[in-house]
């Protein structure tokens, strides 16, 4: 596939395989839990990790912020 790729004008630099981060820990990975627990959390400790979520999913999404 990458033949036929650098056939219709890929870069081969761009089509090496990209080493995925481990989530080591469930604090690293934002993986969802108990949405009690979640409830229980202040509108402070709440937004701060809504924001931090919505962080790391822009990153891994390449989405950059204004534009």
């Amino acid at each position: 596939m990458k033949f036929s790729a650098i056939l219709h004008g890929a870069d081969p630099k761009d089509l090496e395989d990209k080493e995925l981060p481990s989530a080591s820990t469930k604090e690293d990975s934002l993986v969802f839990g108990n949405p009690e627990d979640y409830k229980r959390m202040s509108k402070e400790e709440q937004k701060a990790l809504s924001d931090k979520m919505k962080k790391k999913f822009m990153s891994w999404a390449g989405v950059r912020k204004n534009g």
